[in-house]
C-alpha cells in the first residue's frame, strides 16, 4: 500500500538515531522508525552542508568576490561583525549558467558611513522584481560570481565571513 499523507513527524526520544513517521494510510495510522542513515541515503554530506569561507580584508577599500556553480538555486550570505562595524548582506538565487542574468533577491545592510565596516556595493548580475518576468541582459561577464565592495575602516587587517547552500 503506497502512504500517501504524513500527518504527523515526531522526534524518538529512546534513540537520537532515528525518527518516527506517522503517516495515513486510507485512513489507518502507522509508525515507522526510520534512522537518519535511511533517511539521507543516497545524499552526499556536501550536498545539504553550507560551503562557508572568509576573506581577510586590508585596511581601506577592498573588493573581494566568491563563485558558486552555475545551473543550481542558492541561499548566499556575507557577515562582517567588528566592534563599530557590521555588515550583512543574504541573497536568494537561481542561476541558469554563468552567462545569463541571475533570477533572485538580494539585501544588503551596514550601519553608517565611516564606522569600521561599510559595504559599498553589492553584485550587479542579480534581477527581478517580484511578480514579473526579467528579459534583462547580464551586467557581468561571469554571472556565477559574486563581487562586493567592502571598506574597512577599523586600520587593521578584519575577517569577513561568507556562505551558501545549493537549494536545488
Amino acid at each position: 500500500m503506497a502512504n500517501t499523507l504524513i500527518s504527523d513527524l515526531q522526534t524518538y526520544t529512546g534513540n537520537t538515531n532515528g525518527v518516527f513517521l506517522v503517516m495515513n494510510n486510507s485512513g489507518n495510522t502507522e509508525s515507522f522508525k526510520i534512522t537518519k542513515e535511511t533517511l539521507f541515503s543516497g545524499y552526499s554530506q556536501s550536498a545539504i552542508s553550507p560551503v562557508t569561507g572568509s576573506w581577510s580584508l586590508s585596511a581601506g577599500t577592498n573588493t573581494v568576490d566568491f563563485t558558486v556553480p552555475a545551473g543550481q538555486s542558492y541561499v548566499m550570505w556575507v557577515n562582517g561583525n567588528i566592534p563599530n562595524g557590521i555588515v550583512n548582506w543574504n541573497a536568494t538565487v537561481t542561476l541558469s549558467n554563468n552567462n545569463v542574468p541571475v533570477i533572485g533577491v538580494q539585501y544588503g545592510w551596514y550601519y553608517l558611513d565611516g564606522n569600521a565596516l561599510v559595504l559599498t556595493s553589492m553584485p550587479s548580475q542579480i534581477v527581478g522584481t517580484a511578480g514579473g518576468i526579467s528579459t534583462s541582459t547580464p551586467s557581468v561577464s561571469n554571472t556565477n560570481t559574486f563581487t562586493f565592495g567592502i571598506t574597512n575602516n577599523s586600520g587593521s587587517p578584519k575577517t569577513v565571513y561568507y556562505g551558501y547552500v545549493k537549494i536545488s
